[in-house]
């Protein structure tokens, strides 16, 4: 009789666990979120991070419609850096990921989008260009490379709120 009702207890807590756990596909890059399986009813995946955007200035000399973002469309939020784990793996366009060279992760911005980052904290700043595709750390608007880190004085903290200004 014990053992009976300690497999009835235990069929009931499993059941109730696994009912709603959602089925992985596949990570979408785009939104930065597990794709559900088809016919799952999984919950509505969380949203990526929404970074502050501020109206871009005018820019006279260059046509808008070229790229995405607009010359002066700044963002604010946090910001991390690579690893030295990942030097030498291929970035989202393709290159291989160098520490030494100024570049970035984002989200949305087109590859070679060029950002100028400013770091409050510590007064500094440095340019760097979109090459990769992230970062897929909820609450983060950029992953910086090694080298672009160490020019904003951010790799002694890991993390730190920047803003980041679209130029030319």
């Amino acid at each position: 009789m014990r053992r009976f009702s300690v497999l009835l207890v235990l069929s009931v807590v499993f059941a109730g666990c696994g009912a709603n756990l959602p089925t992985r596909t596949g990570y979408d890059r785009r939104t930065g979120t597990w794709k559900p399986a088809p016919g799952s009813k999984a919950k509505t995946p969380k949203s990526a991070p929404v970074a502050a955007v501020v109206a871009p200035q005018s820019a006279p000399d260059r046509d808008v419609t070229d790229s995405i973002a607009p010359i002066g469309t700044k963002i604010r939020g946090v910001a991390s850096f690579y690893g030295k784990e990942f030097a030498g793996r291929p970035t989202s366009n393709g290159e291989p990921y160098d520490p030494d060279l100024l570049t970035c992760a984002h989200r949305t911005l087109p590859f070679g989008t060029r950002l100028k980052v400013d770091y409050p904290k510590k007064g500094l700043s440095t340019t760097v260009r979109v090459n990769d595709r992230g970062p897929h750390k909820d609450g983060r608007i950029l992953d910086l490379s090694r080298a672009a880190a160490d020019e904003l004085g951010l790799t002694a903290d890991g993390v730190g709120t920047v803003e980041a200004e679209v130029v030319p």
